[in-house]
């Protein structure tokens, strides 16, 4: 091979993106067709997260060379990072058909399937890969991830504890394990995981994110969303929202009930408070949580900068109701009762724009959105007189769960 496609090699294997990028640009200014050296390429700019650079070069490898199955592992992986999803699956396909042996297929195949929601699709690939590699650790966490999607926690244990026997110090086995055990409700064990994990690698967002849950789940309260959260992740898009229009129509039936027939009162009317107050707990649930997580010893290094953003503005939504508050108590003014509720309300539209990823449409949209119904809600408290904007100010916090719902899903789609 030659020195630079070796030395690009190293470098890779090294995650010195970098110096592998001006390797195989040093040997493809003399080679600038060659195929193996595209291929390198588009692999080093996907590591760097290069999508849009990386496909056309993976693409143009296939093209001078469309019988090397490695150039297809590639293309699709390219495609599956630019939303090509249908044509990374033909990319994948004609990667099996010249490689059926080889594991890393059945690897891509489950995170694909994964990646759609597809939960059965994803543990029989995994399986078909481990009839492979039956050690393959990479198979072994996938496969424990569609368990775990797929309700069969029992197992999913059994299978990470057999990946972290074959590589104790794997990072992503730990992390695994821990999330496992946040499934089944073993907080205190889930801690212990996703710090190994953390020591094993501190940059490792997967088990970043899992300590947060950890810690956050000693709060009953933040447990009974957790558990929540946790289920509905486990339905694909098209349940998630009949779950939701479905709890919707439930809750407008029991308000029919409570006015149709008053003697149901007294057992409607606490459905629909709890129904209230778990539809607001679950926009506000993660940014107030993580304003008390600051206080946590480990807590406090687990928030990234646009987190620590998130739980400060929740804090000051919330100061600044329990002020307002404090001046309606003293003063009886409906104006800081407004105040009060006006604050109170805007927790959802501010926090939950904090549940999407930073920089994203979805952030964008859902910050316009946030922007707007304060606007809205500020004329209704110091414009009175105007008769839309209270009405308005009401109905988009309603609509809100809906339209931050959609956006979620998009941004779920997107890398």
């Amino acid at each position: 091979m030659n020195i630079y496609l070796e030395r690009a090699g190293l470098l890779l294997e090294q995650r010195r993106y970098a110096e592998a990028e001006k390797e195989v640009k040093a040997y493809l200014a003399g080679e600038p067709t060659d195929a193996f050296g595209l291929a390198l390429l588009a692999e080093v700019y996907l590591q760097q997260e290069r999508y849009a650079e990386a496909l056309p070069l993976a693409q143009q490898a296939v093209s001078n060379n469309p019988e090397w199955p490695w150039f297809y592992y590639i293309l699709a992986r390219a495609l599956f990072y630019n939303k090509q999803m249908a044509k990374a699956r033909e990319a994948l396909q004609e990667g099996k058909r010249q490689a059926p042996d080889d594991s890393s297929f059945y690897l891509l195949q489950a995170i694909f399937a994964i990646y759609e929601s597809k939960w059965q699709e994803a543990l029989d690939a995994a399986e078909a890969g481990l009839a492979l590699d039956p050690e393959d650790v990479n198979l072994l966490n996938m496969r424990t991830e569609a368990l775990v999607k797929l309700n069969r926690t029992g197992e999913a244990a059994q299978v990470i504890d057999f990946a972290l026997q074959q590589d104790p110090e794997d990072a992503h086995s730990h992390a695994s394990k821990g999330w496992v055990n946040v499934h089944i409700g073993n907080y205190a064990q889930a801690l212990d995981n996703f710090k190994e994990s953390l020591r094993l690698d501190p940059t490792h967002e997967f088990a970043r994110m899992g300590l947060k849950e950890a810690i956050k789940a000693k709060n009953l309260l933040y447990r009974v969303i957790l558990r929540y959260f946790l289920w509905i992740s486990k339905l694909n898009e098209r349940n998630q929202w009949v779950f939701i229009i479905g709890l919707y129509v439930a809750y407008r039936l029991l308000l029919a009930a409570a006015e149709s027939f008053p003697a149901l009162q007294p057992l409607v009317v606490p459905l629909i408070v709890a129904y209230v107050i778990f539809a607001f707990s679950s926009w506000i649930a993660k940014p107030v949580s993580n304003l008390f997580l600051r206080l946590h010893p480990l807590g406090k290094y687990a928030l990234d900068e646009d987190e620590l953003k998130g739980s400060n503005l929740a804090g000051t939504l919330l100061a600044a109701a329990f002020f307002a508050f404090i001046g309606f108590l003293l003063t009886q003014s409906l104006f800081f009762a407004f105040l009060t509720g006006y604050f109170f309300f805007m927790l959802i539209p501010a926090s939950g724009m904090f549940n999407v990823r930073p920089g994203s449409k979805a952030r964008q949209y859902l910050l316009w959105y946030a922007i707007a119904m304060a606007v809205v809600g500020l004329v209704a408290i110091f414009l009175p007189q105007n008769g839309f904007a209270l009405p308005l100010f009401g109905i988009g916090i309603f609509a809100y769960s809906f339209v931050a719902n959609y956006f979620a899903q998009k941004d779920a789609h997107e890398f």
